[in-house]
């Protein structure tokens, strides 16, 4: 009886951190960390919820170990346009036409003559 509760207890906390986890608000900064595939590879964040249309997403303090990407908002529905040549240290805003309620999540590419791949970290924000 008491590892059936136990187990019960488990798999409702993981629950909870597994569906919390999925989407964040847009107004709120979440960091993010991703490895961007060489030759031209993508890398991708969590999503977070669009609160605002029309409103551009926040790039912040991207850490590419001194190699440019380039990075875009994305959804199921729409792209917003590529921000080229991001590097260290760099902030952004990112246009995009995403309506409010869309999920939405930063995709990074890299160069074709990009042989290595690359880790992006920093935070952002959807509005």
């Amino acid at each position: 009886m008491k590892k059936m509760i136990a187990a019960t207890l488990v798999l409702g906390f993981l629950g909870v951190f597994t569906v919390s986890g999925f989407v964040n608000a847009g107004t709120t900064k979440v960091n993010y960390s991703t490895t961007v595939g060489k030759l031209n590879g993508s890398g991708y964040t969590g999503y977070q919820a669009k609160t605002t249309a029309g409103t551009k997403a926040d790039l912040y303090s991207l850490k590419t170990g001194n190699y440019n990407v380039d990075v875009r908002t994305t959804s199921s529905g729409s792209n917003g346009t590529w921000s080229r040549d991001v590097n260290n240290a760099t902030t952004r805003q990112l246009s995009n036409s995403h309506n409010k309620g869309t999920n939405v999540r930063l995709q990074f590419s890299n160069d074709i003559t990009t042989t290595v791949n690359v880790q992006a970290s920093g935070s952002w924000r959807s509005n």
